[in-house]
């Protein structure tokens, strides 16, 4: 093994054993949020862990397909994490990938949320937000058994950086306290338009998320 995995595998076996469901710790590590995932190695290392560590909540923001990467890179994710995650938080673009449909509409983004309940098993929060012509940002959630459209008014027409990554980061601390996926799906929707509303300008040519309450 390269010696870079040999330190993330490391670092999850410290981890798992620490605090893992088999730890015996008295708070246990059962939820995870997996995102950015490198290289094909990388994927496999982590679906090792995720494979072995009877993790309650596994929550897939899946980075990598919107990034470009290697065929390889997304084929891995999408054969060995995806199967794994239990809650999946694809923006528009992944949401086509992973579904190969067309999102266009809210329909489509329905449609799209299903298909991937369908291949995973998990649910599903497909992320339409200000991409999707219309005066508000609108996700859906799909879990097999409920469809829901989470819909917000719009704060501008321009993606807030850090907002998706924020939204997943948000439902897995709500799953982790216990929250149902619905739940979970709601709170973090209504943290991430509080988040956007209070958004950052910076130097850089767009806002970041705001992650602090309220200001």
């Amino acid at each position: 093994m390269p010696v870079d995995q040999q330190v993330i595998a490391d670092q999850l076996e410290a981890t798992t054993a620490a605090y893992g469901p088999s730890s015996g710790a008295p708070s246990v590590l059962d939820t995870v949020k997996i995102g950015m995932l490198g290289t094909p190695t990388t994927i496999n290392t982590v679906a090792d862990t995720l494979a072995g560590g009877r993790f309650r909540n596994v929550v897939l923001d899946p980075v990598l397909i919107c990034k470009g990467q290697a065929l390889d890179t997304d084929q891995a994710l999408k054969a060995q994490i995806l199967p794994l995650a239990t809650f999946v938080t694809p923006n528009q673009f992944e949401a086509e990938s992973l579904s190969g449909l067309e999102i266009t509409d809210v329909e489509s983004l329905k449609a799209a949320a299903v298909r991937i309940h369908e291949l995973s098993g998990a649910a599903v929060l497909a992320k339409g937000g200000v991409r999707l012509e219309g005066p508000d940002a609108v996700d859906v959630f799909y879990d097999g058994e409920t469809l829901e459209v989470l819909s917000a008014p719009k704060v501008g027409e321009a993606a807030v950086s850090g907002a998706g990554c924020s939204l997943a980061a948000a439902v897995t601390a709500e799953l982790a306290k216990g929250a149902t996926p619905l739940e979970a799906a709601r709170a973090a929707k209504d943290f991430v338009t509080a988040g956007i509303r209070n958004r950052v300008a910076s130097g850089a040519p767009f806002d970041a998320l705001w992650q602090g309450g309220r200001r």
